[in-house]
């Protein structure tokens, strides 16, 4: 008798409980989704959490090569000049486990400390551009002069940082890593766009 009434009146009893939690609840579950995404934070990016780097010696660097050594698939990077000897290796390392991997420089005044004949020399695509011509100065072009990485079509590193030693070491620089399907694919179509017009060295 007994466990016959108790079973009777369970689903009374889970009745008045789902119209208070529609009563009380529901209302503020926008407010209460919000304070759970602050409390966790943004998912998490490739490599690491999105945020914001600085330098000199202020951890950007670092989060890039992280960001780099945590790619599965696909990497593309448009950087203006790349002289760091760090996030070279780690742009091999990928390429060396399977990840694909496109290099865009500016093809104006490669630098003699240039990584981009050595990642060439390693298996790496890479590819060179310029800005468009300069009106009256012949032979003269605008730069390639974005910095911007696109890793497994969600995560965008950008920022002022250039991809080398003085940016890391002595300039004052900034990284901004975000992780976003939809920006991650408006660089990765500016990315395209630029690679269209590109050339071999």
């Amino acid at each position: 008798m007994y466990r016959d009434s108790a079973c009777r009146r369970r689903p009374e009893k889970f009745a008045l409980l789902s119209g208070t939690f529609r009563g009380w609840v529901v209302p503020f579950l926008p407010v209460l989704l919000c304070a759970l995404m602050l409390v966790a934070g943004p998912l998490p990016a490739v490599g690491g959490t999105p945020g914001v780097y600085f330098s000199p010696v202020g951890g950007a660097e670092k989060a890039i090569v992280e960001c780099l050594d945590a790619a599965r698939k696909e990497i593309k990077i448009a950087v203006y000049t790349f002289t760091n000897r760090e996030l070279a290796m780690a742009v091999i390392r990928a390429h060396e486990r399977g990840v694909k991997v496109a290099v865009i420089l500016d093809g104006n005044d490669e630098s003699d400390y240039s990584k981009g004949f050595h990642l060439q020399r390693q298996g790496v695509t890479v590819r060179y551009s310029r800005g468009l011509p300069i009106p009256k100065r012949k032979y003269r072009f605008g730069l390639m002069h974005n910095k911007f990485a696109v890793i497994d079509d969600r995560t965008v590193i950008t920022g002022s940082f250039n991809w080398t030693a003085s940016a890391e070491c002595w300039n004052r620089e900034n990284v901004l890593i975000v992780d976003d399907v939809g920006l991650a694919y408006r660089y990765k179509e500016e990315f395209e766009r630029i690679w269209a017009a590109t050339y071999a060295k």
